[in-house]
Parts: C-alpha cells; structure tokens; sequence
C-alpha cells in the first residue's frame, strides 16, 4: 500500500489511543483517514500495560468513559473477530485507615448516581474474594464486581480491525517527521521526504505526542516517568484456582500497590512516592517493543510492601521486574481536544495510566469533537484548554511529573497540593499576601491564596471538619461586615478593540453588549447548542474598546472561542492578564477603608458600574461588583502599581481573604461557577440565567434556546446535619430515587452547616397542567415529579432531599433560590 499524498484526517500513533480515535471516526462515517505508526500497532506504552478496568472513578467523566469502554471492550470480539480479553473479574480495593475507607466510600456513592453498585465489606470477606492476600490490618474493602481486565494490545488490534473494515488505511514502520502549517492551521504532515496534505491531523503518539506538536508550534504538556511491576512464575496457589479462573484486580493504595493473577502467577505494580522521571533523549529514536533497565533497588521499598500484603510472594521466583516508560500530566488527569495555537490539530494523551480503561470512551468522544467541531459532552477535566503555552515549560515538567505519579494513591482531600514546581505564577501582590501568612494551593500554574492561617491552619487534611474552619470563618466576618481583600489577579483579562467590537460581542456573547461606557455586563460565552463555554464580566471603556474578564484558566479557551468566532468582524483581542492586578475589596466597610486611601473622591457607583480610582500612589479603575455576593469592589490596577495600592489598603485598615471565604460566600448567594455548575454541557436557563440572555441579538447559541425548555436545574441546598460535609458530585435523592449531584459545596459560615449547589432533574410539563415523563433511569413517578416541580417552580422551599456522602444518607432541603435567601429562617 502506498502512502496518499492527501488525507482528510491523518492519525499519528498506533497504540490503543490512535487505534480507538481512528475506530470510532470511522464508526461515525468519517471517510478518508489515514493512520501512522513509526514501529508496528501496539507498540509503546500499550503492550506493557497492565490492563486493568475499574468503574468506579472519582469524577462524574472519567466513570462515563470508563463504562462506555468496557460495553466496547465486550462488543468489538463479537463485531471484528478479535478478542479483547475482556473479563470480568471484579476488583477489591482495601482499606487501613479511616480516610481511606471514608473515599473508597464516597466512589461507591458517587457510583450511585450512575447505577453501579458496589459492596463495602469488612476484612473477612475481603480475605475470601483474596484469600492469598494478609488482612489483619484491613478494616474494611470495597468490593466492585463489575470490574474487570483486558489484553490491552488485543483491544488495539481489535479496534484497528475494526477501522481497516470500515476504510482506514493503516501505515506502520511510517515515522512522522515534520508537520506542516499554511497560516495558522495544520495542513499536512511529512514523512521523510513525502507529504501527506491534511485536513485535520490527530496526535496520539504517547511518549513523542509533546515532541510531535511541537513540529508544529502546539503546546501538549506532559513527560515521562517510569513506571513498574514485577511478574511471577507460576504459583500453586494461583493454579488452584482452577483454569480460567481469575482473582479480582487487587487495590492496596496504602501500600501504593495493585495486583493480579497473570498467567498462573502474580503481577505485582505500584504507584511509588518517590518516583523517577524520563527525560526522552535517554530513549534511543528506535525505542518499541522496549523496556528500561531493571532498578530494584528502586523498587525494594514497594517489594517489602508487597510481600507484607500478598505472603505468598516471598516463595515466588521472579520472572521479570518490568520498568517500562509512561507520560503524565501537570494534574494527572488526561488531555484531549484541538490545540488552541494550531486550528485542526488534535491532541490526545497523558493517560496517567488510565489509557486502556479509558481508550474506548475517550477515543469516542475525540472522534465526535473532531467531526463536530467541539465537544459533545462534558470534558472540562479534560481538555486541554485548561493548560496555557507556560505551563509546558520543561523544567516545570521535569519537576512536577514524577509526584503526579507518586501521588497517584493520594486521599484527594480538600486544601491538597502539589509541592513541586511552585511559584511558577505570581500575583503582583503575592509578598504582601505570603507576609500577611496566606497558605497558597498552586492552581492553573498560579499561586492562589486559599486562607490566612498559615500552615498551622491547614495541616492535617481530613475529609472531615477541616482545621481552617475557624479561620476562614473570620475571613467571611470580614468580607461581611468588614473590609477584606481577595487577591483575584490570576483572572484572566482579555481586551477587545476596534470598529466592530460591539457587534462581535453581542455575536459572541449571550447578554447585550451594547452597554454605556462605564458600564459592566455579565454574560456567557455559549456553543451552538447553547451550553456555555465561559462565564465572563465585559467593560466598556470606549466606542471600540471592551476590557473582557474570564475566570483563572479560562483565558485559553475564551482566546480560542473569540478566534473561531471572528469572522470578518473588524476586532482584535488581547490577552492582557499579566498587565493587571484585580484587587478584590469585599464588605460593609468597602468605600469607608477605599476612601481612607486617598484625598480624591470615591466614585459613586450603582451596581456593574466602574470608574477611575485612586488607591494610594496608585491609579486604576473601580468596578462595582463582587465575587462573593456582599457589598464590594473589584479594584484594576496595573501590575507594576499593584504593591502601592495594596499597600495602601493594608494601612486603611483592610484585613485579607482567601479562596476558602470567597467560595463560602458565592455558593450562600447562589453564584454559579465555571467547571462546577457551569460548562459545556450546561445552557444558561438550567443554571437560572436565562435572564441574562439578549434574545434578537444573534449570539451563538441563540437558536438552540429559543424553544428550551430546561428538564434540569440548578438548586440551592441546606443540609440538616452540620455532620454532613460535602465536596462535589455526590448524588443528591428525592423519593429514594437519584435525581442529580452536588457541583459545589462549601461550610456555611451563615448557617452553621454545610451548604451547597446541585443539579437536579426538574422535569417540565407543570404550567401546562399534564403530568411529566419519568427521566431515563427513573429519578421521578409522573405525579412525585410534577409535585417537586410546581413546588420548586412557585419559589418554595423543599424538604424531604438527602444526599449520600461516603455511603451515608444526609436529609437536606432545597430551593431555587440563593441560600442565603432561601434558608434565612431554618
């Protein structure tokens, strides 16, 4: 066969990810695809993977592409003649601490909501599902017997079968060497001196997907570590298991292990803490069917783990310790979406080890994004908007990569972060705020202020009360009745100028853009089918000339949504973020303590209004609004000025505030927040701001709404129990049945609760006066529905919710209004 000289999509890669990305474009009718291979189908990280495949996940995402990967596993053998090795053996993850068991409980709640059911068991029956396995320090296990495993490089072949049967043409021994742009936009790719012109080109080439998108000036941050697991010879006791019987993938996440039986022996790997990174020019250009040099005194600490756990093993020869390289990412949660530097190119990879449990999901929804130009689910965790060009600097990379990996088994506990590759963004204010004690978290690549009480008000973490309760507490007293700063400079800022800024606004924006000069307009961002892609604030400064607020992270994807909206509007846009400070100033005492800093007039400011400010040796504008729903300002300061104004505050008497707070206090006032009540999946009038759209203006977006009626939607929540303490996604009841999950929580400081945000399912049907339809899955009877509708619908209050945290029920009530509204006299 030889190589065309033009495709419609070019694929690099032929493991597992490239394999499933070329599968279900095909599958979907997509015509004219071509996929490359520099060795053979298979090869790199897919031959050696472990293949293990567990449901239960800990996001609402990463559950939907795992289960839809195993019904593909279980499918393809029947449809292509190759087996996957799809079996179902369950798995059993242990537990020997509280809080361990307290998360592997909330994933069995969290499954709930999708109706996968699991078994909290106690040490007994866990020895009985393992019995090679030693439990006198277990105190309970998560039994999940819908688990199971694959050969992940039959999954490969058989997905690649199923391609080549639809029309996919499939290279191997073909190694991309250059790719090529015409403008901005990929245009083909160069196999030594051959050039394959392309429409759309997919890079799903594991270890070499960072190097190949830089062939074409695309940013795809992640790096290599290795990674191990040791094979035994047969052992008896596995032989007695009798054949084709299987033991359940084993989860010890205490000792950083998994294991299970591999070809009447153990294999036996491990997520180690102190893990070893892989810079590529250690690989020779060749490097395929594989491996990395054994390293056992690297891996001595994890063998003495296993041996306590799995007896057996110190009677066991050894067949082989295999080290074999794998990429992650900053986060640890996977990337996938098209570059936002180079329109048609896709990039897909950074599994972190979860490429074969998520390679069918995830290679489906590539394939609908590439034919639909955007994504056709939720996938904010995923998609590689969230990473700016700063955070795939290589030293960062070098640094943070390998405690991704050792922290793989980490309790995700609220107020955890990464240690490495810190201060890698600063505020312009951010020695004042470390001087002041600020605790920072590293989010997006930003330092961000979370609280004030330094590291004795932050360690240990816990699932439960946390020990900054107390502190943040004062923090929100401030924000109310006092006069506090939030430091809200990790902001994105992006400025749009020139004759047809207006008209492209109101084009690209959902509410009316058509505002006064000195005015402020709140909107979002949509995509055609009016789910929204950003939540943002416009400023008009002049006739051309807007200033656009984002949230921190979202500057990528607004600059990406702007460029494929421009059309021939005569506009630029800038990203302007690190010209400007946002001094957040929150509280009764806002304008007394702003005044304080200067002899010029404070403006006198109706709410969404802004105007020039003095603050102290400092000039800038003062915008009257505030994040977390009190009396404020938000105060824009250019960044080499931004230490004066602070400064000034600091002596007017200001106190600060952090993330904590702010977050407090925007889920009392009901503020929806992007990545949480708000995303791509999700239009306007589900998350109640359907006010805010300005039908008749042509915003993108506007047809899909015209005629919606929202089946779900957005509610406050109070929980009856101040024991209860939410973080997000655990699934809310009505009537016994699941009817939604918490997107936001937070300890209600007002209340002495916790409170939270949640989407529920509010079937429509009520002003008509005929009875609903029942959901799919059954979250309502007809009449239990329209009753909870009318009620909700009318304003009231609703009692008779419970929402399951780590396997326990908690009644809570709920509204459609604000918390702070809504509850004021529970």
């Amino acid at each position: 066969m030889t190589l065309p000289s033009h495709a419609r999509t070019v694929i690099i890669g032929g493991g597992v990810i490239g394999c499933s990305i070329a599968y279900h474009l095909a599958r979907e009718g997509r015509k004219d695809i071509v996929l490359l291979e520099r060795s053979k189908l298979t090869s790199g990280t897919t031959w050696h993977a472990a293949g293990l495949v567990r449901r239960l996940r800990p996001s609402a995402t990463l559950t939907k592409l795992i289960n839809y990967s195993i019904d593909l596993y279980g499918e393809l053998e029947v449809e292509t003649g190759q087996a996957t090795g799809w079996t179902q053996t369950g798995s059993l993850t242990l537990a020997t601490n509280p809080d361990r068991l307290t998360n592997i409980k909330r994933q069995v709640s969290l499954g709930r909501a999708f109706g996968l059911e699991a078994e909290v068991v106690d040490a007994a029956r866990a020895k009985e599902l393992w019995p090679l396995i030693e439990t006198d320090d277990v105190i309970g296990a998560v039994w999940s017997p819908a688990d199971g495993r694959v050969n992940p490089s039959d999954v490969a072949l058989a997905l690649s079968k199923g391609a080549r049967a639809r029309g996919v043409r499939i290279f191997e021994d073909t190694a991309v060497t250059g790719l090529r742009r015409k403008g901005r936009r990929i245009a083909g790719v160069e196999i030594g001196g051959h050039v394959i012109e392309a429409d759309e080109v997919v890079i799903a080439c594991g270890l070499w997907s960072r190097e190949v998108a830089a062939m074409a000036g695309a940013h795809m941050p992640l790096y290599a570590c290795e990674h191990f697991y040791i094979l035994t010879k047969p052992l008896e006791e596995v032989q007695a298991l009798g054949k084709g019987a299987h033991l359940p993938t084993l989860n010890d996440q205490d000792a950083f292990l998994y294991a299970r039986d591999d070809v009447e022996g153990l294999l036996v790997g491990c997520f180690e803490p102190h893990a070893k990174g892989l810079p590529l020019d250690r690989l020779p250009k060749d490097f395929s069917f594989d491996l990395l040099d054994e390293d056992w005194d690297h891996f001595i600490p994890m063998m003495e783990n296993a041996l306590r756990r799995i007896p057996v093993l110190k009677k066991a020869e050894v067949r082989m310790l295999l080290n074999g390289p794998e990429s992650f990412t900053l986060d640890s949660q996977f990337m996938l979406g098209e570059s936002p530097e180079v329109p048609g190119l896709f990039l897909m990879g950074g599994m972190n080890s979860t490429g074969i449990a998520l390679a069918g999901g995830a290679g489906k929804a590539m394939a609908e994004w590439i034919i639909a130009g955007e994504p056709t689910m939720e996938l904010n965790e995923a998609d590689i908007r969230r990473f700016s060009p700063e955070m795939n600097v290589l030293g960062a990379l070098e640094a943070r990569i390998p405690e991704v990996l050792g922290r793989h088994y980490d309790n995700p506990y609220p107020g955890r972060s990464m240690e490495t590759a810190r201060g890698q963004r600063r505020s312009p204010i951010h020695a004042g705020l470390e001087a002041a004690g600020a605790r920072f978290e590293s989010r997006g690549g930003w330092e961000r202020a979370v609280h004030f009480g330094g590291k004795e008000a932050h360690l240990p973490l816990t699932f439960g009360a946390p020990k900054w309760r107390e502190q943040v507490g004062r923090e929100v007293e401030a924000c109310r009745n006092g006069a506090a700063i939030l430091d809200q400079s990790a902001f994105g800022k992006i400025m749009v100028q020139g004759p047809d800024s207006c008209a492209f606004l109101n084009h690209l924006c959902a509410a009316q853009m058509d505002i006064p000069e000195g005015r402020i307009a709140y909107s979002q961002i949509l995509n055609r089918k009016g789910g929204v892609e950003s939540d943002i604030t416009v400023q008009r400064h002049g006739l051309e000339t807007y200033l656009m607020i984002t949230g921190a992270g979202e500057v990528v994807r607004g600059l990406k949504r702007m460029r494929e909206t421009k059309g021939a509007f005569r506009v630029e846009f800038t990203d302007v973020t690190s010209g400007f400070a946002i001094l957040g100033l929150a509280g009764a005492k806002a304008r007394e303590v702003l005044q304080a800093t200067s002899n010029a007039p404070v403006p006198d400011l109706k709410r969404f209004q802004f105007a020039p400010v003095e603050v102290g040796l400092a000039r800038g504008w003062a915008g009257r609004l505030s994040y977390t729903g009190e009396e404020g300002y938000e105060l824009y300061i250019p960044a080499e000025m931004a230490m004066a104004a602070y400064e000034a505050l600091v002596a007017a008497g200001t106190t600060h505030a952090g993330l904590y707070a702010s977050g407090s206090l925007r889920i009392e006032s009901g503020f929806r927040a992007f990545s949480h009540e708000l995303g791509p999946g999700t239009t306007p009038p589900e998350a109640g701001l359907g006010e805010f759209c300005a039908f008749g203006t042509g915003f993108v977006g506007e047809d899909a709404l015209q005629d919606h009626i929202p089946e779900r939607r957005i509610v406050s929540i109070l929980f009856d129990d101040p024991e209860a303490i939410p973080i997000h996604d655990e699934p809310v009841f009505y009537g016994g049945q699941v009817v939604g999950q918490i997107t936001s929580a937070a300890w209600s400081y007002r209340y002495g609760r916790s409170v939270a945000l949640a989407m529920i399912d509010l079937p429509s049907g009520v002003t008509t006066g005929q009875p609903p339809a029942a959901p799919p899955g059954g979250g309502f009877t007809p009449t239990r529905g329209r009753e909870l509708s009318s009620a909700l619908l009318e304003g009231k209050t609703v009692s008779g919710f419970e929402v399951e945290i780590a396997c326990t029920r908690f009644a809570a009530k709920a509204s459609l209004k604000p918390a702070k509204e809504a509850f004021a006299h529970d």
